[in-house]
C-alpha cells in the first residue's frame, strides 16, 4: 500500500499558474486509467437498482411531473396538466426530461439524467483535483471521496436540481483554473467555457448564481495579482482596462444570455418588438423573474427536514425522501445524509488550508481555489437563509466536492512519510466501508429494524418542538438535537 501511495503522489505545492507550464498536470495512461476507475465504479453504483424506489419520492413529485409535461405534454402520463414549478428556472427539468424522452417515464428515465450528471461532476472533480494537486494520488482520493459520499450518491440517483448546480459548478471552476495555466489569448477560451457552464447553472436553478458571481471576482483578483507580480501601478485598474471587456463579455454577458435561452419554448410572446410592450417575449422573461423573487423572497412555509446552514456540515439534520415499512416489519429508507468521518475531518482539512494559504497569501496556491470553491458555495448562505424556512442539508451538496479536495490536500502531503501514507490508506479504508454500511439506508433497501437503527447510531435526539397551528402541507417544524429519523 504504501509503495503504491508513493508512485503516485506528487507535490502538491506545486502552483497550477501559467508558469508551471513545465511541469505535468496529466500523468498519462495512470491518470487516465485513474479516471475511467473512479467514473465507472461511480456510474455502476448509481445505476445499482436506479428503479427503486419505484413511486416518486420527496420533489419528484414536481421536478419529474414537469420535466414529462415539458417532453411529452400528456396530462394522463405526466399526472400534471401543466408546469408545477414556475419558479425555478427550465434547464434542470429540461435535462430530466431528456432522460424521460430515451428511456420513458418510468423510475429510470426520470433519474438517469441525474446518474449521467453526478457521474461527470466526479469525473470533473478528479481532472480538477490533477491540475491543482499536481498528483494522481490526490485527484483519485478527492473524486474517490465524492463518489462514494452519502449525500451526492443521493443526489445523483432522484429527480431534482441540484445535482446539476454542483456538476456545473465543478466546471466553472476547472475552466478558471485552464485559464489561469493557459498562455493568454485575446479572446480566453477557457473563460467563455466557464461563462457558459455558469450561466447554465443559473439557468437550472437560482442557487448557480453563487458562481455566477464568483467566476468574474476570481478572475479579476488573478489577473490584479498577475500585474502586480509584474510592478504595474494600479494593477486592478490596470486589470480592468486590459481585462475587463472580456471578463465581462464571457462571465457577465454570456452567462445571462445562457440564462434567457433556457426559457426558450417555455414563454410565449413577439420576439421582434418593443421589450416592454405587452405580450413580447422579453416582457414575459422579466416578469417571471419578478414572480420567481417575490415567490423565493416571502417563502413562509415551514418543512420537517429544514435546517439552518450553520448545522449541515454536521449533519445534524439530514432530509428523509423516502420511508416505508413493509409488511414483514422491515425499514426501507432514502436518507439524503453524509459521511460523518468525511464531512468532520472536511472542516479540519479546509481549516488546515485557510492556514497555509493565510501564511503565504498566494493566489496561485491550490488551498486558494479550494477554499473559493467551498466558501461561494457555502457562505452565502448565511445571508441568503435568513429568516427564509425551508433550506435544506442538501443545499450543501455544490461545495462537497471541495470538501472532498480539501482532504484530498491534506493527504498528499500527509502521504509524504510512510507513517502518514499509512494513515491516509486507512481514512479511506473506513470512509469506504463506511458508505458501504449505510448504503441501505441511502438506496432503499429493506433492513431489519435493528439494523436501521444500528445505521441511526445516535444521531436520534430528536426532541419534539411546539408545533406552529397547521395552515397548510408545509407549516411544520423539525425536532431540535441531532436527528436522522
Amino acid at each position: 500500500m504504501i509503495a503504491h501511495v508513493s508512485i503516485l503522489r506528487a507535490s502538491s505545492d506545486r502552483r497550477f499558474a501559467p508558469a508551471t507550464r513545465t511541469s505535468s498536470h496529466w500523468g498519462g495512461a495512470v491518470d487516465v486509467a485513474a479516471l475511467l476507475m473512479v467514473t465507472v465504479v461511480a456510474a455502476a453504483l448509481r445505476l445499482f437498482r436506479l428503479g427503486r424506489p419505484a413511486q416518486l419520492i420527496f420533489d419528484e413529485v414536481y421536478y419529474a411531473k414537469d420535466a414529462c409535461w415539458y417532453v411529452k405534454a400528456a396530462e394522463t402520463l405526466c399526472g400534471t396538466g401543466g408546469e408545477q414549478t414556475a419558479v425555478h428556472p427550465p434547464l434542470g427539468k429540461w435535462l430530466i426530461g431528456a432522460g424521460i424522452e430515451l428511456f420513458g417515464y418510468d423510475p429510470f428515465g426520470r433519474r438517469v439524467a441525474a446518474v449521467a450528471a453526478g457521474t461527470l461532476t466526479i469525473a470533473l472533480t478528479y481532472v480538477l483535483g490533477r491540475r491543482l494537486l499536481g498528483s494522481t494520488m490526490g485527484a483519485l482520493i478527492g473524486a474517490g471521496l465524492l463518489a462514494l459520499d452519502p449525500l451526492h450518491f443521493v443526489q445523483s440517483r432522484v429527480a431534482m436540481l441540484d445535482v446539476f448546480v454542483t456538476g456545473l459548478g465543478v466546471a466553472v471552476f476547472l475552466f478558471l483554473v485552464l485559464d489561469r495555466q493557459a498562455e493568454r489569448r485575446p479572446w480566453r477560451p477557457w473563460l467563455a467555457a466557464a461563462g457558459a457552464a455558469a450561466g447554465a447553472s443559473l439557468a437550472t436553478k437560482w442557487s448557480g448564481a453563487l458562481v455566477v458571481v464568483a467566476a468574474p471576482v476570481m478572475v479579476l483578483i488573478w489577473d490584479a495579482g498577475a500585474a502586480r507580480s509584474r510592478g504595474e501601478r494600479s494593477p486592478l485598474a490596470a486589470t480592468l482596462r486590459r481585462d475587463g471587456p472580456v471578463v465581462a463579455l464571457w462571465l457577465v454577458a454570456l452567462p445571462a444570455a445562457v440564462y434567457a435561452v433556457g426559457y426558450i419554448g417555455r414563454l410565449d410572446g413577439a420576439l421582434v418588438a418593443a421589450p416592454w410592450e405587452q405580450g413580447t417575449w422579453l416582457r414575459a422573461l422579466v416578469e417571471r423573474q419578478l414572480f420567481m423573487f417575490d415567490f423565493h423572497s416571502n417563502l413562509s412555509d415551514t418543512h420537517a427536514y429544514q435546517s439552518p446552514p450553520w448545522s449541515w456540515p454536521l449533519l445534524k439534520r439530514p432530509v428523509s425522501y423516502y420511508f416505508e415499512v413493509t409488511d414483514s416489519g422491515d425499514y426501507k429508507e432514502v436518507l439524503a445524509t453524509g459521511n460523518p468521518l468525511v464531512w468532520w475531518s472536511s472542516l479540519l482539512a479546509l481549516g488546515a488550508a485557510a492556514w497555509s494559504w493565510l501564511r503565504r497569501r498566494d493566489p496561485d496556491r491550490p488551498e486558494g481555489v479550494i477554499l473559493a470553491g467551498f466558501a461561494w458555495s457555502y457562505a452565502p448562505w448565511f445571508l441568503l437563509a435568513g429568516d427564509r424556512s425551508a433550506v435544506f442539508l442538501f443545499y450543501l451538496l455544490p461545495a462537497l466536492p471541495f470538501m472532498c479536495l480539501a482532504l484530498a490536500l491534506v493527504a498528499v502531503r500527509a502521504s509524504r512519510t510512510s507513517g502518514g501514507a499509512a494513515v491516509v490508506g486507512s481514512f479511506c479504508v473506513v470512509a469506504a466501508l463506511l458508505f458501504a454500511f449505510y448504503f441501505p439506508l441511502l438506496s432503499g433497501t429493506a433492513l431489519p429494524y435493528q439494523a436501521w437503527r444500528a445505521r441511526i447510531w445516535r444521531f436520534d435526539s430528536c426532541q419534539e418542538v411546539a408545533q406552529p397551528e397547521k395552515t397548510g402541507s408545509g407549516d411544520e417544524l423539525p425536532p431540535s438535537g441531532w436527528c436522522w429519523i
